[in-house]
């Protein structure tokens, strides 16, 4: 299967939008305090034989980028990782110096791929994640591996 990797367009929308429904129960995310809508970001899509791969959406600030959402439809094929390096490639070529990303207390394999691809652990913010339930109930208590979902974890990736 081959994967090509290009920027989000406007034609997208749709694929975008449903993937991040799919993956993430919609495409709205609370991020401190503030509603996000992830279809509308930036970022790049993937495509193998003419079908959405995976998507990775960004907030980009002036000395800094965020990786909302980073999905791959196929587990270890690769296309996460190219998606990132297609993220760091345009970070460089805009002259922005640093990459986060956060992510749930529950997600080790979050954890696992983004320290194997040079991020840092930077903070834990303690009962996030128990906040942004009350304002969006649909975020589950139970995560991942059966972890009790509360905490947020932040990565940074110095480029």
């Amino acid at each position: 299967m081959s994967v090509s990797i290009r920027p989000i367009e406007d034609g997208d929308y749709d694929a975008v939008h449903d993937l991040l429904t799919e993956r993430w129960t919609g495409a709205s995310f609370l991020l401190d305090g503030e509603m996000v809508d992830a279809s509308r970001l930036p970022g790049f899509i993937a495509k193998a034989d003419g079908e959405t791969a995976g998507l990775v959406t960004l907030i980009k600030r002036p000395t800094e980028w965020e990786i909302l959402t980073l999905d791959s439809l196929s587990r270890w094929s690769g296309t996460g990782t190219l998606l990132l390096e297609a993220v760091v490639v345009d970070a460089r070529d805009a002259d922005v110096k640093r990459l986060v990303v956060r992510t749930s207390n529950d997600n080790l394999d979050a954890f696992r791929f983004y320290q194997r691809r040079g991020f840092r652990l930077e903070r834990i913010v303690q009962g996030v994640i128990d906040k942004e339930r009350s304002l969006k109930p649909e975020i589950p208590m139970v995560g991942d591996y059966g972890i009790e979902l509360h905490d947020e974890v932040a990565f940074a990736r110095v480029l």
